[in-house]
């Protein structure tokens, strides 16, 4: 489905990102983790186009794309089969939660409004937000504000979603439930590819997981292969703080 190749990424001279290759198949949650500042984030907004790449190959459905020099035409074309969750919701704070919904639907999908709210609703439903559609994100839980920005994800039908730390922002109580949607998720093999710091959830969680540092993949496998036996001692470090 997706294939990564040596994908690039300088920052003021820093490499963030020093060649990048991977696969993705369809119904795959590929969980990718590592210490802060290891390219993690970088990696999910090159592959949705969000920050440029300097070099790099994304095959998508079988058509391939030079990472470095993608027209609009062809960024477009890539992110009408994608959705995006960022850490920090990203809704807009004059909009309902329906609103917020139905937005890209209206806006970038052209599709009709009545269709879009009834298409809104149900996705509110599927995360148990729709008894609060009509409020506003000062009017939400942060747990509830990330269920809406999911529910606004799936509403686009995806082929794939990238969560980006999806419950940093969250106070400990409110983890859970952001969890236990993107749990539903999986289970209805939805692909995703997820950066997150929460271990019990990833390994019980992935498909296949990606130990990221210094701007490489150090290691990937299987949750069982990753935790239980991993190859390269910088993994075994990483793993032991998470420990208890």
């Amino acid at each position: 489905m997706i294939e990564v190749r040596n994908l690039k990424k300088t920052f003021d001279r820093d490499p963030i990102l020093k060649g990048i290759s991977f696969n993705v198949e369809k119904g795959d949650v590929i969980s990718v983790i590592g210490p802060s500042g290891s390219g993690k984030t970088t990696l999910l907004r090159c592959l949705n186009f969000l920050t440029p790449s300097d070099e790099g190959t994304l095959v998508f459905d079988g058509k391939t794309y030079d990472m470095a020099h993608t027209s609009k035409k062809e960024i477009n074309e890539i992110r009408k089969k994608t959705a995006f969750v960022f850490q920090n919701y990203n809704l807009f704070l004059n909009k309902t939660a329906l609103e917020n919904v139905t937005e890209g639907l209206i806006i970038a999908r052209k599709t009709d409004k009545v269709i879009a709210n009834k298409k809104a609703e149900e996705m509110l439903e599927k995360v148990g937000m729709l008894e609060r559609k009509d409020r506003y994100p000062s009017q939400l839980s942060g747990g509830q504000q990330q269920r809406v920005a999911i529910a606004r994800a799936l509403a686009l039908d995806p082929e794939i979603i990238y969560f980006d730390e999806p419950t940093s922002a969250l106070d400990p109580e409110l983890i859970g439930e952001v969890l236990e949607v993107i749990r539903q998720l999986a289970a209805e093999k939805r692909t995703m590819i997820i950066v997150s710091h929460e271990m019990n959830f990833v390994r019980s969680i992935s498909s296949r997981i990606l130990f990221m540092d210094g701007g490489v993949i150090v290691e990937e496998g299987s949750p069982e292969k990753i935790f239980g036996d991993p190859k390269e001692e910088r993994t075994r470090e990483f793993l032991k703080t998470y420990r208890r």
